[in-house]
C-alpha cells in the first residue's frame, strides 16, 4: 500500500485529495458538526497521504476549531494541538509537520475525526501505521464523535486482520473514480 501510494503522481494526488475533501464537506453529518461548531481532528499529510488542506481551510472559514497530532517526547506519544491559519509548523517526529507552539485539545472534545490509514474495509476496519495512536485516541473520543477514514480506492479491501483494541471508523471516503 505504501509503495502504491508513493507511486501516485503529485498532480493526481492533489486532484484526488481535493475531491475527497469536497466529499467529506458535502456529508450531512459533517455539515451538522460544522453548524454546531464541533472541533475536528485532522492530520497534516506527508508527501504521499491524502492532503486535507482544502477541508482545513473550509473549516477555518466557518470558525470551526481544528486540531492536529504532535509528538510529545516526554511521554513518547502523540497528542492533539489546536491548529489555526496563524500556526507556525515545524518538522516533528517521523518528519510529520506539527505546530511550533502547542495548545492542547482533549480527544473527548473532538466532534469529528478524519483518519488516515494504509487500508480500510467497507465496514470501517482500518490498518494504520503500527503505532496504535488513532486506536487509543478514538477509544477516548466522545461517544457521539464521528470518525471518517480517507483512502484512495486501491486502499479499500474486502478484509483486514483486527485486534480487540482496533477502532473502526464510521465511514470511509475515497476519490470517486475507481482504479
Amino acid at each position: 500500500m505504501r509503495a502504491h501510494r508513493r507511486g501516485i503522481d503529485p498532480d493526481e494526488r492533489a486532484e484526488r485529495s481535493a475531491a475527497i475533501c469536497e466529499s467529506i464537506w458535502a456529508r450531512p453529518d459533517v455539515q451538522a458538526a460544522v453548524a454546531a461548531r464541533r472541533p475536528f481532528a485532522v492530520y497534516l499529510a506527508n508527501s504521499d497521504e491524502i492532503d486535507l488542506s482544502v477541508l482545513i481551510e473550509r473549516l477555518w472559514a466557518e470558525g470551526v476549531t481544528v486540531a492536529v497530532p504532535y509528538w510529545k517526547a516526554e511521554s513518547r506519544s502523540y497528542r492533539l494541538a489546536i491548529y489555526t491559519n496563524a500556526t507556525t509548523l515545524i518538522e516533528g517526529f517521523h518528519h510529520i509537520q506539527e505546530p511550533a507552539e502547542i495548545y492542547d485539545m482533549a480527544p473527548e472534545d473532538v466532534g469529528v475525526w478524519i483518519v488516515p490509514g494504509l487500508a480500510f474495509t467497507r465496514d470501517g476496519r482500518r490498518l494504520g501505521y503500527g503505532g496504535g495512536w488513532y486506536d487509543r485516541y478514538l477509544a477516548m473520543a466522545a461517544q457521539d464523535a464521528l470518525a471518517i477514514g480517507v483512502a484512495y480506492p486501491f486502499q479499500m479491501l474486502d478484509d483486514l486482520p483486527t485486534d480487540e483494541h482496533d477502532r473502526r471508523v464510521a465511514h470511509v471516503v475515497t476519490a470517486e473514480e475507481e482504479e
